[in-house]
Parts: structure tokens; C-alpha cells; sequence
């Protein structure tokens, strides 16, 4: 039988592909279709990415928070606490330095704010009045160091190690001050006093002129300086702001109580402005104070065996700049020249220099140690020197000596003196336990703004 006779009357089996059914509940052998699932993955893949947007952004606000709060930990807790300087174990922190540099920057501005405005009332340029200023001191100091402030950062960090070794020496003698003292010491910085009875109506009266110093401590001049060849001489009025205030005038019907008040006043106005641009809380500027109370009880303690007799010269001298030209000036006069002509011509003390080098008759306690030494015992008539001093090289020629009483000024001269050339010999004994740290340089401070930078 042929294979066609073999076949079966049934129809064949399509062969195209089957067509997909409907799934069934319970189904699970049937897959959701691929449509679907092509969606349903990119929003997933969108809200993944959405996510890991949301979780960076809150670990990066974390991160910076942590470090905003890590800066504000710094500036506000550490810094301020480090140390720019210790004294036998007593640290000078960063705020204690940044507080008086900005204080002594504004000390310095309303200072020179005040001279200025004075010599313009005299006539006088700003080219003019600007080139006596650098052309004496302490102003073309001060200048200077508003100009470059780590001049002024290092100075600041000296003073302060001498404050606390003049502290720490106080300490050791027992020596306490009082409010009164302190106050004693705030006065005499705004130059303010009253006389001893009440001033009669129609007499000359003691008025209270405000003039706050650098320091108010007497200032001991190591040598004659040049004398300046201005004529006015400023005063300095504490003033709130960069204006200066006017001079009290003489009132003849003002009472010791008016005047007390005027310069609380004042005082009161001038602190105020002093803590706003410093920062320096009232705690602060007591403790400046208290700081001079107490050098000047340990001054009076340090010169207590100074008389009321003293030794005074009759000198004259040339000062040089090198040992060389010093020698060269005593091999001239020695030749036969004119000490008063090379005095003249070559010393670079002005004042002196203009009168041939003539000092007149002096207390020797004015002068710096070497100076000091020199002509206390120099013999009467004899060249002395080479001698070497801050200020250069001397020769020296001491005309007479002989002991005078001593006034007031000339015995807080002398104590003055007796106290500075303690002081460095003191400061030398505590070198060992004192320590300057050079991290103050990154911590000096530009403000409060001055005339100078």
C-alpha cells in the first residue's frame, strides 16, 4: 500500500506559534508581560537614583555641619586658649594677645588721630606734619608699627612676658595693690587730677586736661634725645571716637565735684568706645590697670633705698653709629680737633650735637646703664669711651660731678631707672622657665582700622 493510502481522514496540526493565554488565578507558572516589567524597572531604577541623591545630600549637609561646628570649636575654644607665650609655667593665651593688640592699635590711632589734628592747627601740611612724626619718637615707632602689625604683634608679646614677670615678682615680695591704687592709675592715664584745696573764685585753677599715654608709667629717656623742631606741643584728649574732644577750658566757677564729673564723664565715654572696638570687657581694662598699679608698687619696692641726694654730671658727648668712626673721632681730638666741632658735624644726637655736644648738668639716673656707669665714674676731664648703648657709640668727656638733692620727678626718675635695670636682670634669672611660642604671628590682629593701615 502507497503512504498516501496510509493516511488518516483527520486535518493536520497548524505550525504556527501558539498564541498566548489569558493567565488564571493561581497561576504561577505564567510571567508578567514584558511590557510591564520594562516599567515597572525604570521607575524602580529612577526612585533608586532619586534615593542615593536624597542620602548624598544628607551626608553632605552632615559633613559640612560637622565642620562648621568643628571651626566655631576652634575659633571660639582652642585658639583663643592657645598659648602664645608662658612665663614659669603661666601661659599668655591668643585672646589675652589679640586683646591688648587691639587695644594698643587704638591707643596709638587716637593718639596720633589727636597730634595730627593738632598740628593742622598750627598750619602745618600733611606732608609736613606726616615727616615730623617719623622723624621722632615714640611716633615713628608707632607708625611703623601700624603699618606692619607683626612689628607691633611682637612687641605686644614682650610687654605681656614682662607683665607677668613683673606679676610673678610681686607675688614673690608679697606686693598687693588696691581698687584705690588701680583707680590711682586710670587718672593719671587721662592726666586727671584736682588740687589739694578748693579753688578760690577769680585764681588761677588746676584744670582737668584728659591725655591718656601709652603707658602710665614715667618714661625714663635712655640719653638725650634730639630735640624736635616743632613748636606746638600736642596734647592728647581721650576721646570715644577719632575726633578728638576739646581740652577742658579753664572755668573759674568750676568745682572739684564738676570736674570729677566731666571726667567721669568722659572716662566713661572713652571706655565705652574702647570695648567696642576692642572687644576688651571692664574685667579686661581693670587687669590693664592693675597691671600698672602693680609695677609701680614693685618699682617703689625695687628703689626704696634711693635718697633724696643723687649724683648729677656736667657731660658732654658724640654719638656714632660704629666703634670704627668712634675711634677715628678720639684720634681727632686727641690730634688737636675741636670736640665741640666734631660734635657738631658728626653726632647723630641732633640736640646735643647743635650745642657741640654739651648735656649740661643731670641727674645720672636719666641715662641708659652703659651711659650711666660711664660717667658716674668716668675721671673729671678724661675722654671715656668707646661706650656702646642701644643708640650707638659714645664719647664721653664728664666736665664735673658732684651729689644735689633730688626733687620729685628727678627721685621717680631715679626709681624709674633702678626698676628697668632690675627688671632685665631679673628677666635674665627667669629665662630658663620663659618661653615665647612663634604661632603669635598667625594670630595678630588688623583691627580696630587706623590713619596708618
Amino acid at each position: 500500500m502507497s503512504k498516501r493510502s496510509q493516511t488518516t481522514a483527520l486535518p493536520k496540526e497548524s505550525k504556527r506559534a501558539p498564541q498566548p493565554q489569558s493567565p488564571t488565578p493561581g497561576d504561577k507558572g505564567n510571567k508578567t508581560p514584558r511590557l510591564q516589567r520594562e516599567y515597572r524597572s525604570r521607575a524602580e531604577r529612577e526612585q533608586e537614583i532619586q534615593r542615593w541623591i536624597i542620602r548624598g545630600t544628607i551626608i553632605t549637609v552632615a559633613i559640612i555641619a560637622v565642620l562648621l561646628v568643628i571651626t566655631v570649636i576652634i575659633d571660639q575654644f582652642i585658639t583663643p586658649n592657645q598659648s602664645v607665650a608662658s612665663v614659669d609655667g603661666q601661659n599668655i593665651s591668643v585672646s589675652q594677645f589679640q586683646k591688648r593688640v587691639r587695644l594698643e592699635r587704638y591707643l596709638r590711632n587716637q593718639q596720633l588721630t589727636n597730634l595730627i589734628n593738632t598740628y593742622r592747627q598750627f598750619g602745618y601740611t600733611d606732608d609736613q606734619l606726616l615727616q615730623q612724626l617719623q622723624s621722632q619718637e615714640p611716633y615713628a615707632t608707632w607708625i611703623q608699627e601700624l603699618q606692619v602689625p607683626d612689628q607691633l604683634g611682637l612687641s605686644v608679646v614682650n610687654e605681656l612676658v614682662d607683665e607677668q614677670l613683673i606679676r610673678n615678682a610681686a607675688n614673690e615680695r608679697g606686693i598687693t595693690v588696691t581698687q584705690a591704687e588701680i583707680d590711682t592709675q586710670i587718672e593719671s592715664f587721662f592726666g586727671f587730677s584736682l588740687p589739694e584745696e578748693p579753688a578760690v573764685e577769680g585764681t588761677a585753677e588746676v584744670t582737668a586736661t584728659l591725655e591718656p599715654t601709652q603707658t602710665p608709667t614715667p618714661f625714663v629717656s635712655p640719653t638725650p634725645s634730639p630735640t624736635p623742631t616743632l613748636t606746638p606741643t600736642p596734647e592728647f584728649t581721650a576721646t570715644p571716637t577719632s575726633t578728638p574732644l576739646a581740652t577742658l577750658p579753664p572755668t573759674p566757677t568750676q568745682t572739684n565735684e564738676e570736674r570729677t564729673e566731666q571726667f567721669q564723664t568722659s572716662r566713661d565715654d572713652f571706655f565705652r568706645e574702647l570695648r567696642r572696638q576692642t572687644g576688651m570687657s571692664d574685667a579686661d581694662i581693670n587687669a590693664y590697670f592693675e597691671t600698672q598699679a602693680i609695677r609701680v608698687a614693685l618699682q617703689d619696692s625695687v628703689g626704696s633705698e634711693i635718697g633724696e641726694q643723687g649724683i648729677f654730671v656736667d657731660a658732654r658727648h658724640i654719638l656714632v653709629a660704629t666703634e670704627e668712626e668712634a675711634q677715628d673721632i678720639i684720634t681727632a681730638i686727641n690730634a688737636g680737633e675741636s670736640f665741640a666741632d666734631l660734635a657738631k658735624a658728626v653726632s647723630t644726637d641732633t640736640g646735643s650735637g647743635a650745642n657741640g655736644g654739651e648735656l649740661g648738668w643731670s641727674p645720672v639716673t636719666q641715662y641708659v646703664p652703659e651711659f650711666k656707669d660711664a660717667v658716674t665714674t668716668a675721671e673729671i676731664g678724661a675722654l671715656v669711651g668707646p661706650v656702646q648703648s642701644e643708640f650707638g657709640y659714645h664719647i664721653i668727656q664728664v666736665r664735673a660731678r658732684e651729689e644735689r638733692e633730688l626733687d620729685e620727678t628727678q627721685i621717680n626718675q631715679a626709681k624709674a631707672s633702678t626698676f628697668s635695670t632690675w627688671l632685665e636682670t631679673y628677666k635674665e634669672s627667669k629665662k630658663d622657665v620663659t618661653q615665647t611660642n612663634s604661632i603669635w604671628a598667625n594670630y595678630v590682629p588688623r583691627d580696630p582700622a587706623t590713619i596708618f593701615g
